[in-house]
């Protein structure tokens, strides 16, 4: 499994280094694609609350003019987080979420593609443990025109664009999660995702 990953990543750096290589030179449109100004500011009518950055997040994971955003949720006792990185150009910092967690001393026990219940929205779906504590984890991309569970389809989809349409969108990696101890908890994240991660018009 891990094999195909990295065979999969190391194909996909050699087309986007050819692709760049051919379009160097060639004049790209830059598109308004999707924003993290569409994320909503509540949930079940209570306010969302934004959390700070920290310097080093703000350096590592939004260079070049790209943005970072994490909220709280609050939904009953229990809450929901969301964390989203909207870029441009640099594809680079919407890395899979696998790779923080990992760095950061969580356990994936699981991960794979999940549809949301009465949705035909696709997911990433992860479960996280570290310390007796586990997390329940979604996460996709969009440019707005694109839904993408796949980091592989997102650069995908960027790169056809430029070749095929001349032109640079706004890209946009959410990730909600939740504690994960029952079923209970799944249903409270898959009714916050439909919500969250649904596409949506541009105010």
């Amino acid at each position: 499994m891990a094999k195909n990953i990295h065979l999969r990543l190391i194909l996909l750096l050699a087309v986007a280094l050819g692709l760049q290589f051919a379009l160097t030179a060639r004049t790209v449109r830059l598109a308004t694609g999707y924003t993290l100004d569409r994320l909503p500011t509540e949930l079940g009518g209570q306010p969302a609350v934004d959390l700070p950055l920290t310097p080093f997040e703000v350096a590592l994971l939004a260079p070049e003019g790209g943005k970072i955003l994490q909220r709280r949720y609050d939904v009953g006792t229990q809450c929901v987080w969301l964390a989203a990185v909207q870029s441009q150009t640099d594809w680079r910092v919407q890395h899979p979420p696998q790779i923080c967690y990992t760095a950061q001393g969580w356990q994936i026990e699981a991960q794979g593609r999940h549809t949301l219940p009465d949705s035909t929205l696709s997911v990433q779906r992860m479960i996280v443990e570290k310390n007796g504590s586990r997390r329940l984890v979604y996460y996709l991309y969009t440019d707005g025109r694109h839904w993408t569970a796949s980091y592989f389809w997102r650069i995908f989809h960027a790169l056809t664009d430029r070749a095929v349409r001349a032109e640079v969108s706004t890209w946009v990696m959410m990730q909600i999660s939740t504690p994960f101890a029952s079923q209970d908890d799944e249903g409270r994240l898959a009714a916050a995702a439909r919500f969250i991660l649904a596409p949506r018009v541009q105010p």
